[in-house]
């Protein structure tokens, strides 16, 4: 394999695991595929982060063991943390199947069944992480990852942080993971955290179901994202146009710039469109 940037300045022999190639980029580092030098049937993914973010690395692992030590099948396990002299890197669980971006279908959609399943355990994932007391704040089908099974992972701890001190929920500073799946008020004073992941799964289920980025950033100097908040004739115009009325409905409850009014997860867990257990893709649409 020819080096990297990363492998060029890494001595692998101070590697428990052989990198067997690059898989993918997360905040902060690349992402690696590794197996045990003894064993190679054990895999594992190996974050590698530069030592000049060593107190970002230190957070994130830190962050991220507390909810592998709890334990949920919905979100990634990190195993350990090593060192070597350029960098950190974390080892990560495995998931075999690739990221939910991969399923997607190129220039078209997934079926709302497939959409349904995934974003049922992306909510259960996020009701575990914030019952931590943890927020993401980077959720987006690249971070979502499919394990064995078709089990949803939530991965890249990279952009979180804690939201509850002591019990008492926290307001946060402004930090934007992906400008895409950033909430509109990311970009004002401090906040609230769960509203953001929030925020983040309602694109994420918007890009599954629609199959493409309807804005590029949740702010009021984007004209597409004027036109989704304003309501105004949305479902004249595909993509909405033919969208299961209870869909459309619940995608404007969750990606509703007043957080006051943008639906809680355990609601999101709730709503009739995620509760079906069989979809009827079409019907007609009408504004409540």
């Amino acid at each position: 394999m020819p080096p990297t940037s990363a492998s060029a300045r890494l001595d692998l022999s101070l590697l428990p695991y052989k990198m067997v190639r690059k898989i993918g980029s997360g905040s902060f580092g690349e992402v690696y595929l590794m197996e045990d030098r003894v064993n190679p049937d054990i895999k594992v993914a190996a974050k590698m982060i530069s030592k000049s973010k060593r107190m970002k690395a230190h957070k994130e692992f830190l962050i991220h063991k507390e909810l592998s030590d709890v334990g949920h099948e919905n979100v990634i396990r990190i195993l350990e943390m090593g060192k070597s002299p350029d960098f950190h890197y974390l080892y990560l669980e495995y998931a075999e199947c690739g990221d939910l971006f991969d399923r997607i279908p190129m220039n078209s959609s997934m079926r709302p069944p497939m959409a349904r399943k995934y974003f049922k355990q992306l909510i259960t994932g996020l009701k575990f992480i914030h019952g931590q007391g943890v927020v993401h704040r980077d959720i987006k089908p690249e971070n979502l990852l499919i394990g064995y099974g078709d089990i949803l992972k939530i991965c890249d701890f990279g952009h979180a942080t804690k939201y509850l001190r002591t019990g008492i929920e926290v307001l946060l500073a402004p930090e934007v993971g992906t400008v895409e799946y950033a909430a509109p008020e990311n970009y004002g004073p401090e906040h609230r955290g769960p509203p953001l992941d929030v925020w983040a799964a309602g694109v994420t289920l918007m890009t599954m179901v629609v199959g493409e980025y309807l804005w590029k950033k949740a702010d009021v100097d984007c004209r597409e994202y004027r036109k989704w908040i304003s309501g105004k004739s949305l479902t004249k115009y595909n993509p909405f146009r033919r969208m299961n009325s209870v869909l459309f409905k619940l995608l404007r409850q969750i990606l509703t710039d007043d957080v006051d009014q943008r639906l809680t997860l355990d609601e999101i867990e709730n709503n009739p469109w995620v509760r079906l257990n069989k979809d009827v893709e079409y019907d007609v649409i009408t504004i409540e």
